[in-house]
């Protein structure tokens, strides 16, 4: 799949003005939109193993990703799904152990030890091949990249306030998502974040890619072998109930207004630090009342400057996140910049 990570690259730069203003010559937005909503349709019908007409599954599969240190690392994944509002999932990574069970309404996560590794956690958005139902994309152009092996049909969205794209890449004859692009915004910066996929084998009436990879601006970070998708005919009802311990957060499938802070307490730099770069990133989970919860450090780990930002962090306050305008249990990241307080 490596051949197929310049795809999308090459798809964004044939999507130059010139090149825009050919094809809006052949086709009106209304009509780009209405055949990149098709494509994307008949893509879901073809490899949407989560819809509602599929099969309750068990999914087993191997993935490696690069650590903090530019090493590989191996893990384990495993999914068993009965509908979206019941399924259960876990990341193993050595004895490190991740759960997430969900609900119609709520999602539980479990973590026995505060070290597992964040870049794991990736796997669950590379074996979600789609966007959720409820994002509505706003198409620009299709690319016909017909001198590609296989040919492919490209639909590229609009550029997003920040000039940030989204791109999904069909195969012409089956019509299968062969890659997608859907970029990150972190601290003011856009990272295209890329993902093939291939080798598709038939579950049901559907067919499902078994090897996948995604890059981040080029560079590979995670790939994954589906090793076993079977049918789940007797699921233990045990397994979908909330883990003693688990963070509580909202599953929303509609209007999601995401949290607010409104009272940030200032970080004390460590006594005789001098790094002025120094900036920390934290995961918290912000309750219905606005209370940040199981407040982790990510990425690397700098111990005076960590318990700064999480003391600081930990006594933030903010409006909290909702769903259709109730209150809702909301994971996000912040990150403690502490050159913005010498």
């Amino acid at each position: 799949m490596n051949r197929r990570i310049l795809l999308i690259a090459a798809c964004f730069a044939l999507v130059s003005k010139s090149f825009a203003q050919d094809l809006h010559k052949q086709e009106t937005h209304a009509q780009i939109q209405e055949r990149a909503d098709a494509l994307m349709e008949h893509a879901r019908q073809l490899s949407d193993i989560r819809s509602p007409n599929a099969p309750a599954f068990r999914l087993k599969a191997t993935f490696s990703f690069v650590g903090n240190d530019l090493e590989t690392v191996q893990g384990t994944f495993t999914e068993i799904w009965l509908s979206k509002g019941q399924w259960r999932r876990e990341i193993a990574v050595g004895a490190l152990l991740h759960v997430e069970v969900g609900s119609p309404n709520r999602i539980w996560t479990l973590e026995k030890t505060e070290s597992f590794p964040e870049k794991a956690k990736q796997i669950v958005r590379l074996m979600q091949i789609f966007p959720g139902n409820s994002k509505k994309l706003d198409f620009e152009s299709i690319a016909d990249r017909g001198e590609l092996s296989p040919p492919m049909a490209c639909a590229i969205s609009k550029p997003g306030a920040q000039h940030e794209r989204s791109a999904f890449c069909f195969e012409k004859k089956s019509g299968a998502l062969l890659e997608r692009v859907l970029p990150e915004l972190r601290g003011g910066s856009v990272f295209d974040y890329s993902c093939d996929y291939g080798k598709f084998n038939k579950f049901g009436d559907f067919w499902f890619p078994r090897e996948m990879a995604c890059f981040e601006d080029r560079h590979k970070k995670m790939e994954a072998k589906v090793e076993d998708l079977s049918v789940e005919s007797t699921p233990d009802p045990a397994l979908f109930a909330p883990p003693p311990g688990a963070v509580e957060l909202g599953a929303c499938t509609e209007v999601m207004r995401p949290p607010v802070a409104e009272l940030t307490r200032i970080p004390n730099p460590p006594f005789g630090s001098r790094d002025n770069a120094a900036k920390v990133t934290l995961s918290l989970v912000v309750d219905t009342k606005g209370k940040p919860q199981d407040v982790r450090v990510v990425g690397p780990r700098r111990k005076n400057y960590d318990e700064s930002a999480l003391s600081a962090v930990r006594g933030w306050r903010f409006k909290p996140g909702t769903c259709n305008g109730d209150p809702m249990p909301f994971q996000m990241y912040v990150e403690v910049d502490f050159r913005l307080y010498r």
